[in-house]
């Protein structure tokens, strides 16, 4: 960026997008390295890598709670999205993202099972979520930090049993996946509570309780797998204020649970602005509001061929964590577009890592 009003340090760069909302200019894009492009939840993988490079564990354990509160969860079933767009699988191997994740859970449990830092918006709207799956956990929390009062219905005894007890898809998929801990699930569910959402357990709801949960609740969000096959629109709005998502959705095909998940936060974010009186379909992918640009991989760029680093034993050492983490090439980086900065520094403060610098001419210091 050697014409540029802005200076970015390629090494210190999360490709968090702080410095893209804070532009008043709009003058920042933000080009997503694929890891992120690709991962259902959207989860930033290079900021997580550049921060535990650096040693910086508990900031890299805030990164990945600010993507998601399912962190444990996503750290037993992994993220195989984003391992096979990595684009270090051109030169020695794709980053072991699991591995890395698995490291922060057991290392700062504290963080990843923590309670949201920001403060949640009033509201005096309630929702309703059928279904206790991965689905159901994701749209009520995506409810929830709408600052609805959200409750959740499920017919079985525990909630997240689908994850717990079926080693498979949510729809009952041939792929295997691993079941995830009591122990992992319950910390989840904790969370979930202390934050305000409330589960009935042993409480089946169906097609049949519809319209009287629609008249009860400002939203209703089906997201009981099977039991009630609902048809959707890409936003997951079926009529009124009902909404389905995972395979509750009419014609869906089996969903793995992290792509259940990705269509429960849109179905969610829809469900979220009927209740605060935008369009169900404004601004529905988040990267087009904040002006996101797709990255197409590494280019031309040359790169040194390194090989993964496998855990020793069963999680890594910090020591492995930071040698694996510094395999992270940096793709996603932000750029400067209209070239009209007013040079009044608000995404030079919100970077967490000083990783960019406003070049401020010298006639107007």
């Amino acid at each position: 960026m050697n014409d540029s009003n802005i200076a970015i340090d390629t090494t210190l760069c999360l490709a968090c997008g702080n410095c893209v909302d804070r532009c008043i200019m709009d003058n920042l894009r933000l080009s997503l390295p694929p890891c992120r492009q690709t991962s259902p939840l959207g989860v930033n993988y290079q900021g997580i890598a550049r921060l535990l490079a650096s040693g910086k564990e508990e900031d890299a354990a805030r990164e990945l709670r600010r993507a998601t509160p399912f962190g444990g969860i996503l750290a037993v079933l992994g993220d195989p999205y984003a391992e096979k767009t990595c684009s270090r699988g051109q030169a020695g191997g794709a980053l072991r993202f699991t591995d890395l994740l698995r490291y922060l859970v057991a290392a700062q449990p504290g963080i990843v099972y923590g309670q949201e830092p920001r403060r949640l918006p009033a509201s005096t709207k309630k929702a309703a979520v059928i279904g206790a799956g991965p689905a159901g956990l994701q749209a009520a929390w995506a409810l929830r930090m709408s600052g609805a009062a959200v409750t959740v219905f499920e017919a079985a005894p525990e909630a997240g049993m689908t994850l717990t007890r079926t080693p498979a898809g949510e729809d009952g998929g041939n792929e295997a996946l691993p079941a995830v801990p009591a122990e992992v699930m319950e910390k989840t569910l904790a969370m979930l509570r202390e934050a305000g959402i409330r589960f009935l357990t042993s409480t089946p709801k169906g097609q049949a309780d519809l319209d009287s949960l629609c008249a009860e609740y400002d939203a209703v969000l089906c997201a009981c797998g099977r039991g009630a096959v609902l048809p959707a629109d890409k936003n997951g709005y079926v009529k009124d204020n009902l909404f389905a998502a995972g395979s509750c959705v009419k014609n869906q095909k089996s969903l793995t649970p992290l792509q259940a998940m990705a269509s429960a936060a849109k179905a969610a974010h829809a469900a979220r602005n009927l209740l605060e009186g935008f369009d169900i379909d404004y601004e529905s992918d988040e990267r087009t509001a904040r002006g996101l640009e797709r990255f197409a991989g590494l280019g031309d760029r040359e790169i040194d061929d390194l090989a993964p680093v496998a855990p020793a034993g069963g999680t890594y050492t910090g020591e492995e964590a930071r040698e694996e983490a510094s395999r992270c090439l940096g793709c996603g980086r932000p750029y400067e577009r209209n070239k009209t900065c007013w040079y009044c520094l608000p995404c030079e403060v919100v970077c967490p890592t000083q990783a960019l610098h406003v070049r401020i001419p010298y006639l107007i210091r």
